[in-house]
Formats: C-alpha cells, structure tokens, sequence
C-alpha cells in the first residue's frame, strides 16, 4: 500500500503538472493531506485500544488444546483496520520463548474476546505474555504501538499449567516397616504406640492400659483420662530426581515429560496403598534441594506443581550430592533414583552414604534404545521409554 500510494502522488504531480484545470490540483492537495489525517487518526486509535487476557492462570493435561482468550477494547468510533498482537511465550522448563502474531480489524466502540487454540503436548508451565501490540492505518503509512496494561501484570501475562498424564501400574509394595528406619513424622489419622508423641487424650474405657493413664488431667478434671501414642510414618521410599540436561540424547522436553509421569505415577500409586514416601529434587533457580513428606493428594499435587516449574541444570548429581550433605538426611528402605542421564558416580555416591537398603535407577530412555553395556553394581538399572511406564518397571518390586 506505501508504494501503490507512492505512485498515486507522483503520478498527480505529472496531471498537476501537465493539466491546468483545478480538478489536478484539489486531487494533487487530497493525495498530499491523506497521510496527515490518516496519522492522527491512528494516533486517536492507539490511545483508545485495550488488552489484557481474560483467563490469567489455568490448569489442563498433556495433549490437550489450551484455549487463550484475549480481551481487546476499542474505546475510539473510529475503526482500526489492522491490529497486531505479538504474544510471547515461554516453557519455564527449557526457558526457550517463541512468538506468535495475530492480525485483526477492530470496530468502533466495541469489545471483542479472541480465542487462540494452542496445542500443550509437554508437561510444564508456559508463560504467555503480550509482548507488542501495533495498529497500522488503512494504507498502512503509520504504524503505530499500543501500551498494553503492564502496570497490571496479571492482564499482561497467563500461565498454563500442563499437567503429566497418568499411567496406572500394578507393582508390589515390599514392607520396610521393621528395619528401624528413623523418622521424625506421625500419622494425623491413626494412633500408635509410639510414647514419643501423643495423639489424642480421651475418657477411660475397659481394656486400656494403666500406663497410659494421664494422671494430671486425670487429677485436675476429676475423671480417668488416658493417652493414645502416634503412629510414626516411616516414608521407607523415597523418589529422588535428578533434572540433568541430555543434548544430544532426543528430545529434552519428550524425556522431562516421562520423568514427571513416571515420578507423579509412581507416587500416586503408593498413596493408593496409603503408604507414605519421600520425594527430593534440586531447584536450580533457588539453587536449594527440596525435600517433601508425600503423605496424602494435597502434598502430591504440591509435588507435581513444583516439579513443573523447576528447570534442568548440567550437574549430573546435584540433587544426590545436595541431599548427602543436608544434615536433617534419614535413612529409608528403597531409593528410587530417577534421572534423564546415567551416572555411575550417583549411585555410588548413596550407597557410600548409606541412604537405603536398596537402591533402583530408573533412567529415562528413549523409544527403540537398549542399556546395553551399561550395569551398576549398587543399583538396579530399568529404562523407561515414553508412555510405557507400566511395561518398563513391570518386574521392579517397590
């Protein structure tokens, strides 16, 4: 349109030239007074348009369509030919962002709501933010930007939280319970007796024990009170991930989704079998290892949710390392070492340690390759290939 418009101008500045009536000079005048009120126009329009999205964080599964819903407003009457929204977006995984362009007319003093459809095929947290908005007038001579609402930063930006697939598996559980494990942990739900820790006092009934008499309370209140112990939870299983860069082995993203959903699986089954675990991973931007009691489906999902915003770092054994040296470490009955690359150093690392009673690496593979000429002699050694979780681990006993 610049240069069709180009042409136009010179084109009347040969008729004004070579036609005397005044036909050639109001149209030469019109041709040189369109960019000027094409340019305030513009510039009414790009202080009169908003928008921000409508849906600022939301939650969905792998494979799934992410519906992005843009609010834009044209508080002007008059209408914006051509719209350009440059949305930015980013998997907080890999920290690896793309942009994607949208170009639309608006009307006059209306409010329309877009819908983009985005295909979430790894698990994650992606960041959507907008980035630029332009208008441009009819011949496109001006364009012009947009100030996006940044000084609210929630209708600047979305996140989409994609969440791992589950894959149900039918393992059995061995029974750590008798190897005295320590633990500073009891059960909110089922007494015990352990004296350590008290969970309930209440009146006497026939069939308890003297020595649980509370003879204080008994004293103060008159009546016969005792004491039930707590029950310790001994998280005899631990999951410990390792988020290690793989180049050059496949896709990054494809093995960081089947770490989450051998992880999340595995977790969500022992929690089926009421049978707490622990789970460790090293958080690369807080540079901290995270270590969290899996004891019921909010302290699950509080896993899953942390593990979808952390990012891969290089060190091969930072987590192993970063939980040897945490002075409050307890010793379990199974160590389920779960990483997208092999280290033999790692294994060796815990067992010197004396972290467990046995120790398993689950190492993220990829589809059609083999472990040949890998062994470790303290660990057992299962690949796991994408979406065959259930088949990988099938003779692992847990």
């Amino acid at each position: 349109m610049p240069f069709l418009y180009t042409v136009l101008v010179i084109a009347s500045v040969f008729f004004y030239i070579l036609y005397e009536h005044a036909f050639s000079f109001y149209l030469f005048a019109f041709l040189l007074a369109v960019p000027i009120v094409l340019f305030i126009v513009t510039l009414h329009t790009s202080r009169k348009i908003r928008i921000n999205f409508v849906d600022k964080q939301t939650t969905t599964g792998r494979s799934a369509k992410l519906p992005i819903k843009l609010r834009v407003e044209n508080l002007s009457s008059v209408p914006c030919p051509n719209l350009i929204i440059e949305i930015e977006y980013q998997n907080m995984l890999e920290g690896k962002s793309s942009v994607m362009k949208i170009n639309t007319p608006l009307y006059p003093n209306e409010t329309q709501i877009m819908t983009l459809t985005v295909s979430g095929i790894h698990c994650g947290t992606v960041v959507f933010r907008i980035k630029r908005c332009r208008i441009s007038d009819m011949l496109k001579l001006f364009t012009m930007k947009i100030k996006t609402n940044e000084e609210d930063i929630f209708g600047s930006k979305c996140t989409f939280t994609i969440l791992p697939d589950y894959i149900p598996i039918e393992n059995n559980i061995a029974n750590y319970e008798d190897m005295g494990l320590e633990t500073d942990e009891y059960s909110k739900t089922q007494k015990g007796d352990d004296p350590s820790e008290i969970f309930d006092i209440r009146d006497y009934v026939d069939g308890d024990k003297l020595n649980r008499i509370h003879w204080k309370l008994t004293a103060k209140q008159d009546k016969t009170m005792v004491k039930d112990y707590s029950m310790p939870i001994s998280n005899s299983i631990m999951l410990m991930l390792e988020l290690v860069h793989t180049p050059g082995k496949g896709d990054e993203l494809i093995q960081f989704d089947t770490l989450i959903e051998t992880v999340s699986s595995i977790s969500g089954y022992l929690l089926e079998n009421s049978v707490p675990h622990r789970l460790a991973f090293y958080d690369k931007a807080a540079d901290r290892l995270n270590v969290l009691n899996i004891t019921d489906e909010e302290s699950h999902h509080l896993m899953i949710g942390m593990l979808l915003r952390s990012r891969l770092y290089d060190e091969h054994e930072a987590a192993a390392e970063q939980y040897i040296c945490n002075n409050e470490t307890f010793r379990c009955g199974h160590l389920i070492y779960v990483s997208t690359d092999y280290s033999p150093r790692a294994t060796e690392l815990m067992s010197d340690a004396d972290l467990a009673y046995k120790y398993t690496y689950l190492l993220m593979a990829e589809e059609g390759s083999s472990l040949h000429g890998i062994s470790d002699e303290y660990a057992e050694i299962f690949p796991i290939y994408p979406g065959k979780l259930s088949e990988s681990i099938q003779e692992l006993c847990l």
